[in-house]
């Protein structure tokens, strides 16, 4: 009984905290739902309706709202054991008045109709935020994005290195960075230049870091100048590349942004371990698989390199949660941050929220950030993570006597805001 009235008075201090969410896919020009199907499009619906059977083309996403509604609106019964639906209900009535039990094929209109009423108001972005004590929310952000009429007092811009890094060999991407940055790329030289006024125009627009996910066998290493030139040179002539080629490539451009991330000051937010396509039968967005791979050992060449650049490092898989913590224990520029996408589950976060509490330095932690496609989920999401925060700090805090009742507050406030302000200077 004592751990239940600690934990329910941490929870009720812990929610107070405004949050700052250092990664979401929030678009900025349509940052909250305007329908249900805003929400209910979230590739975790999307998915888990189609592992467990809906068909395939009616979660296409031309499928219009009064086929599509319905039949999603039924298949929620088959996972409404899961945390993905527990979110879903907790945001519906939360922030739509929602009373219902189950969201059903009968009742799926009423909550579609009240976030149509509610995507009318112009103040619907800072009510949700208030709602879901969010104080800022980072963005990502492609390098030819207009970043031009972003709120700067909501929405922190972040450079996505993903395109730059591995897909500069497709079609349009090397003509596309040629064009926003007015630069000629035949060369190593050349690409650098444009890289650097890509980070010139983010850092112009807001941004504060640069993000990327990494596969999980990618390898770092430093790569020779003329190697790195005949790469850049055949990717920008739309020429095909060699294996070792297309490497050093990827390398090449890695270590040019990582030293771009130390002259402009920006921490690189990485996450480590997805296998991107790997379920091809998968719905839109819902084809990617997690797997454990070298990359954290892998990485270890551009931490070395990089000891001025901060690298907040996350993992997908669960079994890596071990060796992350290690890096933030022994690795000086690494800070652990979030539990990311499959490993976002109640029972892996509990456990790897305390063993990080165990064996990281407190200011060396980004608890919890929510990958979010719309604000809605930001309330259903932290809500999650706050209750594992007080239900972990009181039980493996303060009742193993590591620290008091207020020290544990302030733990909640390093990992929820404080770190973050740190760390990116917003």
């Amino acid at each position: 009984m004592k751990s239940a009235h600690l934990e329910s008075r941490l929870l009720g201090e812990i929610e107070k905290v405004p949050v700052i969410d250092v990664h979401s896919h929030v678009p900025h020009d349509a940052p909250f739902a305007t329908s249900l199907r805003d929400l209910l499009g979230y590739h975790y619906f999307t998915e888990l309706a189609h592992s467990a059977g809906m068909a395939k083309a009616l979660l296409d996403p031309e499928t219009p709202d009064a086929e599509m509604m319905p039949a999603l609106a039924e298949a929620l019964r088959s996972f409404d054991n899961t945390v993905q639906y527990g979110w879903l209900m907790e945001l519906a009535r939360e922030l739509f008045d929602f009373q219902h039990e189950r969201l059903t094929r009968e009742n799926w209109r009423e909550l579609d109709e009240a976030i149509r009423a509610r995507g009318n108001r112009r103040e619907r972005v800072r009510e949700i935020l208030q709602k879901a004590s969010l104080e800022k929310v980072f963005l990502t952000n492609e390098f030819d994005e207009d970043l031009a009429g972003i709120d700067g007092g909501v929405f922190v811009p972040s450079l996505r290195a993903d395109r730059l890094v591995f897909q500069l060999t497709e079609k349009g991407v090397c003509e596309s960075l040629a064009r926003v940055t007015q630069s000629e790329i035949g060369s190593a030289a050349g690409l650098r230049a444009a890289l650097e006024k890509v980070f010139g125009r983010f850092e112009a627009g807001g941004a504060v870091s640069v993000a990327i996910s990494l596969p999980p066998q990618f390898s770092v290493f430093p790569v020779v100048e003329g190697d790195l030139d005949t790469a850049v040179g055949k990717a920008a002539q739309g020429k095909p590349l060699s294996a070792a080629e297309t490497v050093t490539l990827h390398c090449g451009v890695l270590f040019a942004m990582t030293e771009l991330c130390r002259q402009f000051e920006m921490p690189f937010q990485m996450m480590c371990g997805v296998r991107r396509g790997a379920y091809r039968h998968g719905v839109y967005q819902g084809c990617d698989m997690l797997q454990a791979g070298d990359t954290l050992r892998n990485l270890m060449p551009l931490l070395n390199s990089f000891p001025e650049v901060t690298f907040c490092l996350s993992v997908l898989c669960d079994g890596q949660a071990q060796e992350l913590a290690s890096y933030g224990w022994l690795v000086r520029n690494v800070v652990v941050s979030g539990h990311w996408w499959y490993d976002a589950m109640p029972a892996y976060m509990e456990r790897d929220l305390a063993a990080r509490l165990q064996s990281v330095p407190k200011t060396k932690l980004l608890g919890f950030y929510s990958d979010m496609y719309k604000l809605e989920f930001g309330l259903s999401k932290f809500n999650m993570y706050r209750r594992l925060l007080a239900r972990v700090l009181a039980r493996d805090f303060v009742e193993d006597g590591r620290g008091t009742e207020v020290e544990a507050l302030e733990v909640a406030r390093l990992l929820l805001r404080e770190n973050a302000v740190r760390i990116f200077r917003v």
